[in-house]
Order: C-alpha cells, then sequence, then structure tokens
C-alpha cells in the first residue's frame, strides 16, 4: 500500500489528520522524516524509495521532474485556489484526502492525478 508524503507546504498537523483517520501519511516537515529543506529532486526521490505518493501545489516543479524522467511512487497534484493555505482551506483538503483514500487508492508508480474536491 502506498503511502503519502505531504510537501512542504503542508503542515505537520494535516499529515496527523490523516493518520487519526488511519492513512498512512507523513509531511516533508515532520521532524522524523527529515526533508525540511531539501530539494525537489531529494523529495520525489526519498517519496519514490519509501513507497509515498507526493501530495503537492508545486506542479510546475513536480511535473517537471516527472516528464524529464524522474521515477516516483505517484504524485496528487492540488491547486491553491481550490485548497488555500487557510485554516478552512487546510481542513477542506484533509476532508478531499481522506474522502479520496476512502474510495481511490492512490496513484502508483509514475501515475500522476488532481485531487478532486470532496
Amino acid at each position: 500500500m502506498t503511502g503519502l508524503l505531504l510537501g512542504e507546504m503542508y503542515p505537520p498537523s494535516l499529515a496527523q489528520q490523516l493518520r487519526d483517520a488511519g492513512h498512512d501519511a507523513v509531511a516533508v516537515l515532520d521532524i522524523e522524516v527529515g526533508l525540511a529543506s531539501k530539494t525537489d529532486e531529494d523529495v520525489l526521490a526519498w517519496a519514490a524509495r519509501n513507497n509515498r505518493c507526493v501530495v503537492t501545489e508545486n506542479v510546475a516543479d513536480f511535473l517537471r521532474l516527472a516528464h524529464q524522467g524522474a521515477g516516483h511512487a505517484g504524485l496528487i497534484l492540488v491547486t491553491r485556489r481550490r485548497f488555500p493555505r487557510t485554516r478552512s482551506g487546510l481542513h477542506r483538503l484533509g476532508k478531499a484526502l481522506t474522502d479520496f483514500l476512502s474510495t481511490e487508492t492512490p496513484p502508483g508508480r509514475d501515475q500522476i492525478l488532481w485531487l478532486p474536491d470532496s
């Protein structure tokens, strides 16, 4: 089963919210993950090695890496317009991810999808 790695724009509390809902999720900013301030390439490589699908709103950079052939364990793309990094926006994002993971499998190796609204 693929877990999630939340990009650096998301707080560890969002990963905790997902874990509380029974999902395997960590955040780049979780101290034990050790990815804070790492490059996008490093984040994508770590996620691939650890079988984690990256959830990110950094669409341009991660799509560029994927199109350049960087292997990954899946990408879930999010737009800041649909899920702003406000308290309510992060809550909606957590709900959308939880709803998605309750009915769907995260994208697999080298697959990319946009997170639908819940």
